[in-house]
C-alpha cells in the first residue's frame, strides 16, 4: 500500500474516534514515537521520488504563447 494512502486510512480512523480516553492514548503514542515535524523549507531527501511518473521530451522548449517574445 502506498504511503499516502496510509495515511489518509488513518485519518480517517482516527477522526472516527469518539472515545476521549482512546484519543488520549494516542497523543501518548505519538509522544512516545517522537516524530519530528517538518519545518517549512526542510528539504526531506528522496521525499519526491516515484512523484512525478512522466516527463515530456519537449520539456524544456519554451511555450507556444511565449515565442512572440523570444528575441
Amino acid at each position: 500500500m502506498h504511503i499516502d494512502s496510509l495515511k489518509v486510512e488513518l485519518i480517517d480512523w482516527i477522526s472516527k474516534i469518539n472515545n476521549p480516553n482512546s484519543l488520549q492514548k494516542l497523543l501518548k503514542l505519538k509522544e512516545k514515537l517522537k516524530i519530528p515535524e517538518n519545518k517549512i523549507g526542510t528539504k526531506i531527501f528522496g521525499s519526491g521520488k516515484n512523484l512525478i511518473e512522466y516527463v515530456a521530451d519537449d520539456f524544456n522548449e519554451p511555450l507556444d504563447v511565449f515565442k512572440a517574445y523570444k528575441k
